[in-house]
């Protein structure tokens, strides 16, 4: 099983379900991703349809308009295994033992037991690709759009009844170098406990799935003043057209991705969102927000037969104006949403906006809370520039924690974003 292979399903899968397909809970915009995560208390209005319905209730502008796009990545284990597994060059050994086992050296055999223990703790690692993009309206205390976001990645699979490092030998015969010298063996022993047998036959192999959802919501919020301050209420009915992907890929398959669209399946559905902006009368600048989305569970048919629901996530979130050159934020998930490949997800996160005047500075933290953690801190900025009607926003993250793959490190978590927006 060579592991540029396995990068390459691991790269491919996502790269290639990212194109035609994919879901975890995420605030929309180049501004709350450099805030921390934090936008249900401060959406741009146009944005508004999507992050937070009650905040169209205060929006000053006659008409906005948003177009952004962005694409995150995390390593769930996959990135480190595969990294170990280049650094003692398994494809070159697996090549080179394969029809000659019983004549490599103990050096070669002791580092093939190695990357044998690799492999069998690769079971559930897994990379996850989440690419989003939308082109939001907003008139007046209505607002509407085409947001998509999506969920994809792969997820190994390791058969953990083949274990055995069982190869070929130059005389027909074959030889188990798990212990670390060559053992006879025979066919019936190999086709039963190999890893190779496993790689070869699909058992052991990566579930590439995907979730893909476009939404077109008609969303609308309104204001009422309770008597301590403003309570803004609002809502979106949204029809949701949705693209589900599952295929198993072979780790060692050159041509496993292909026809992959073949493994895809389109159906809709609709989802309902419905949020609420509070701004007491004691400080108007401040702002306390809470949203449900897809509180009644919209579901996509799978390839095969049955369903993937989209189960209800709740954030609570608060914003503070200060003066008009600053403003804070932060959010927290009040669920715990679950991605495809099984990777859990419960953001806090919060920053900071300063605008001085030609350009604004976002700069935030954000932390999963969830037990299954592997990122840590995760840092974001941004910077944003133009006037009101031809605005320019870019931003990024990047986790704290990094992997390392043939000397290079990288990000467990890293996110890019960018929009154009303008107001009138």
């Amino acid at each position: 099983m060579p592991s540029s292979k396995i990068l390459l399903s691991f790269v491919a899968s996502a790269c290639v379900a990212t194109l035609s397909s994919a879901m975890e809970f995420q605030v929309l915009g180049a501004k709350a991703a450099s805030m921390g995560g934090a936008g249900i208390a401060t959406s741009p209005s146009s944005l508004a349809a999507y992050n937070n319905p009650a905040l169209l209730a205060n929006n000053s502008e006659k008409f906005s308009i948003h177009l952004g796009a962005g694409i995150g990545l995390k390593d769930t284990g996959a990135g480190k295994a595969i990294g170990d597994l280049s650094d003692l060059d398994f494809s070159g050994l697996s090549d080179a033992a394969d029809g000659n086992v019983e004549n490599l050296n103990q050096t070669d055999i002791d580092t093939l037991n190695q990357a044998r223990s690799i492999i069998l703790g690769m079971d559930g690692a897994g990379f996850q690709v989440n690419p989003t993009a939308d082109l939001a309206f907003s008139f007046g205390s209505f607002g509407t759009g085409l947001f998509g976001t999506s969920d994809i990645g792969g997820i190994a699979n390791v058969d953990q009844t083949h274990t055995a490092l069982i190869f070929l030998g130059s005389d027909t015969n074959y030889y188990d170098i798990t212990s670390g010298t060559p053992v006879l063996s025979d066919l019936a022993t190999y086709n039963a406990t190999s890893i190779q047998y496993a790689i070869d036959n699909g058992t052991t192999n990566v579930d590439v799935v995907g979730l893909a959802v476009f939404e077109i919501p008609l969303a609308y919020g309104h204001a009422f003043n309770t008597g301590y301050g403003s309570l803004a209420v609002g809502g979106a009915l949204k029809y949701m057209k949705g693209k589900t992907f599952y295929k198993s890929v072979k780790l060692d398959d050159d041509n496993a991705l292909d026809n992959i669209n073949d493994n895809a399946v389109d159906s809709s559905s609709f989802g309902v969102d419905l949020g609420l902006a509070f701004k007491p009368d004691f400080s108007q600048e401040l702002t306390l927000a809470l949203v449900g989305k897809n509180l009644n569970t919209p579901s996509f048919d799978k390839i095969g037969g049955g369903e993937y629901e989209i189960k209800p996530a709740v954030r609570a979130g608060g914003a503070y104006q200060f003066n008009e050159w600053a403003e804070f934020a932060m959010d927290v998930d009040l669920t715990e949403n679950k991605s495809l490949v099984g990777y859990n997800t419960r953001y806090i996160g919060g920053g900071a906006n300063f605008d001085l005047s030609a350009l604004e500075l976002n700069v935030g933290l954000m932390k999963n809370i969830a037990s299954n953690d592997e990122a840590g801190v995760i840092y974001t900025a941004g910077l944003a520039t133009g006037p009101d009607w031809l605005h320019f926003e870019l931003s990024a993250q990047m986790s704290s924690k990094s992997g390392e793959i043939d000397g290079s490190s990288y990000p467990k978590q890293a996110m890019v974003n960018f929009a154009i927006s303008s107001a009138f």
